[in-house]
């Protein structure tokens, strides 16, 4: 009976091998174009009303529905030591100089076959050298006693501002063009040299804002 047993398991085996490669195959060859592509480039076009640039780079997680985002940002205005021109960014922040870079990782992962709805998640770390006309506070001693005036002049303050990311989106599954737009939610946290001069906290894209922030945007890009 045993015999019978491990001939028919045998038997069963060489019929069904060539149908699982076959199978395989098919998996393969049914990929969509774009599902074939390890690498994309794209920008944050709304990242230029706060007069700001994005741009990420994407790498596929071995032939997984798994990506690895990396996002570069930066804020360029104004002039050093300039006391006539201001610039007054979306956010409401009001500077006469201002350089700013910062750094976004996040995991990404597509939830469908297509590919094409994902979940993501991460981490954020941006700089900003901010400076700016107005009044502040000085201290002298004359006679032994401590005297406070208020002058008027270049202040300047540095940000470190630290966030984590949790959103959701829609990438269309096309081959080479990439659009994506994204809905989430975050939190930030920013550090200040600075305790006397302005906290540019006033709304959620504000450079020195700390509390939740609703997350949105659309990429564009291309997959190679």
């Amino acid at each position: 009976m045993n015999k019978i047993l491990n001939v028919l398991f045998a038997l069963l085996a060489i019929v069904t091998f060539p149908a699982q490669i076959q199978a395989q195959d098919e998996t393969i060859i049914d990929k969509l174009p774009h599902q074939k592509k390890n690498f994309t480039i794209a920008s944050h076009p709304l990242y230029h009303f706060n007069s700001g640039v994005r741009l990420d780079f994407e790498k596929r997680i071995k032939n997984t529905p798994s990506w690895i985002q990396l996002g570069i940002s930066g804020n360029f205005l104004g002039k050093r030591n300039n006391e006539n021109n201001y610039w007054t960014i979306a956010s409401g922040d009001e500077f006469s100089y201002l350089r700013g870079g910062g750094l976004e990782l996040n995991y990404k992962y597509f939830v469908n076959k297509k590919e094409s709805l994902y979940f993501a998640g991460g981490g954020s770390l941006f700089h900003s050298n901010i400076e700016y006309m107005g009044d502040y506070w000085i201290s002298y001693i004359e006679d032994g006693l401590v005297y406070q005036i208020i002058k008027y002049g270049k202040i300047n303050q540095k940000i470190n501002k630290l966030g984590i990311n949790t959103y959701f989106g829609y990438q269309l599954p096309t081959p080479t063009f990439l659009f994506d737009m994204f809905v989430g939610l975050g939190y930030r946290h920013s550090f200040r040299n600075n305790d006397t001069a302005k906290l540019f906290d006033d709304s959620m894209i504000s450079l020195g804002y700390t509390g939740l922030v609703f997350i949105t945007g659309v990429r564009f890009g291309v997959k190679f």
